[in-house]
């Protein structure tokens, strides 16, 4: 190949291999950290020596009430084919048993914190069906950040933080929170504040101010949102019991035999290039209509992650040793900054699961989340180009979203600004008794969570000249979100290569697995 090279890249729910020019700098993921070989008895090991903290059959008797919260849904990306939080709750359920504790005096809550409600078959994707059938619906229900009476304030930070979590915290001997960790943003105190947090309290660290393109959201040292929620973190310790399960998992995304076709092209590991027959197939499922893309992205396409790290008892010193094995799993170095970023962009943000992929998600997974995957630096330059790899389909799903239907029609051009976005609405969003109920009581994300990622990805965007979409299907709805429309890959990579000047360095992020990269 003379003045180019090839390789995989995602474009919503398709997947293509593109040809990039000779010089594009590519980064991949480390190699998937070594799972454990006995995840069972790893469990048991961690249950048996917690951090700073005593064996539950040492907290507990046959008295004590229990709450066990655990992630939504959301997380991993995508679900995994055995969700190892279901293995860890199991065991739990069967210690809390053998110390005498009997089922009506423990509950289980999904910790969705703002996110939607999930129905139990939905849930049945993180427990696993044993669990469901063993506790049943009486004893599991999702949290609810709205509902004063469900809610125990502890008071407020040194800095005006008002701190309110779900009240089965308080009215239990102990929670145990259980979580899957793999990428660096979540775990540790985030896990109670935000899955259990109210809006009057998350709304402290979900700002302008502390989601920007400086500090990373996957940097916990220094991110200013983490920085609030360890302050939090210390209100809720000294008031309550919490017993932390954070299990690590390696970036073994695909599962056999999809992990040998869809191994980067340069892999090393990789003996030839994809061929004739991996092309047609990757051609012929572009075609499939958008709504069986849907069904196999929301019901067939699981990860194959495994556990390759899990701590239990106190907070932080579970979550510094998550954060170590972490940093071994997703950070990479690299030189220097680029000019020009390039990502693929699947439609698989964490709120889109079991949903339908919309532009204002797709404009928060580009520049939210992707352009936040680095620890030092930011990756792109000071005002470089950022070419985002996505149909960009106008679609929403209106029981899910109803907020975001809305703040498309209505409130997008006035409050395009991410600042007097937050300002102006957020309160109003918050109160609205439609989104309230509909939060409530019929699976929809809080009136607040669309405003967020707005807010978010507007304060990112601040950093970039411009983003570029490829492909880019709706030039109309490109423009809405605030990106440069380009028909194809090809064109935008010329635009950008034009815009950043000559000589301008080009970078690909080969994602998935997710990783951060460390820029020295």
């Amino acid at each position: 190949m003379n003045g180019y090279t090839e390789e995989f890249i995602f474009y919503g729910d398709d997947i293509r291999i593109e040809r990039f020019p000779a010089d594009t700098r590519i980064f991949y993921a480390n190699p998937p950290l070594d799972p454990l070989p006995d995840p069972a008895q790893a469990i048991s090991r961690a249950l048996d020596n917690p951090l700073d903290a005593l064996p539950l059959e040492k907290q507990l008797n046959q008295g004590s009430r229990v709450t066990i919260a655990f992630d939504d849904p959301c997380l991993p990306i995508p679900l995994m084919l055995r969700d190892i939080r279901s293995a860890v709750i199991q065991e739990v359920i069967g210690r809390l048993y053998r110390i005498g504790i009997p089922k009506e005096r423990i509950r289980l809550i999904c910790a969705n914190g703002l996110h939607r409600k999930w129905t139990l078959d939905e849930l049945s994707l993180v427990l696993g069906r044993k669990v469901i059938r063993e506790m049943g619906p009486e004893r599991i229900a999702c949290h609810d950040g709205s509902k004063e009476e469900e809610l125990v304030h502890l008071g407020t930070t040194e800095d005006g933080g008002e701190v309110e979590i779900n009240r089965a915290v308080a009215e239990s001997d102990i929670t145990i929170y259980v979580n899957v960790n793999f990428t660096s943003m979540n775990g540790g105190w985030k896990s109670i504040l935000v899955g259990l947090g109210s809006w009057r309290s998350i709304r402290h660290h979900h700002t302008p101010e502390q989601w920007n393109a400086r500090e990373s959201i996957m940097n916990p040292e220094k991110s200013p949102m983490h920085a609030a929620l360890r302050d939090m973190g210390r209100l809720v310790k000294k008031k309550f019991n919490i017993f932390q399960i954070e299990t690590v998992l390696n970036n073994k995304v695909w599962p056999w035999p999809v992990d040998r076709i869809l191994a980067p092209v340069n892999s090393p590991h990789r003996r030839s290039g994809p061929g004739a027959p991996i092309r047609a197939a990757l051609s012929l499922a572009s075609l499939s209509p958008a709504r069986i893309k849907r069904y196999v992205r929301n019901s067939l396409v699981r990860s194959d992650y495994r556990l390759c790290g899990i701590w239990a008892g106190d907070v932080e010193k579970v979550h510094d040793r998550t954060l170590e094995m972490l940093q071994r799993q997703q950070n990479v170095e690299i030189e220097d900054q680029v000019d020009v970023l390039v990502f693929g962009v699947p439609n698989l943000s964490p709120y889109s699961s079991q949903s339908i992929f919309n532009p204002i998600l797709l404009r928060s997974l580009a520049m939210g989340y992707l352009i936040g995957l680095f620890r030092n630096r930011p990756v792109v330059r000071q005002g470089g180009i950022v070419v985002a790899y996505n149909p960009g389909i106008e679609k929403f799903h209106p029981g899910h979203h109803p907020s975001y239907v809305d703040f498309w029609k209505y409130d997008l051009e006035e409050h395009f600004d991410p600042d007097v976005c937050w300002n102006e609405l957020s309160e109003k969003y918050a109160a609205n008794p439609r989104y309230l109920r509909l939060y409530r009581d019929a699976y929809a994300y809080h009136g607040t969570h669309v405003l967020m990622n707005w807010m978010w990805s507007g304060r990112c965007m601040q950093h970039v000249g411009e983003v570029i979409l490829a492909g880019a299907r709706e030039p109309k709805t490109a423009g809405r979100i605030g990106f440069t429309p380009a028909p194809d890959f090809a064109t935008a990579l010329s635009m950008a290569r034009e815009k950043a000047g000559s000589g301008s360095s080009i970078g690909y992020q080969f994602i998935p697995p997710l990783f951060c990269l460390d820029v020295r």
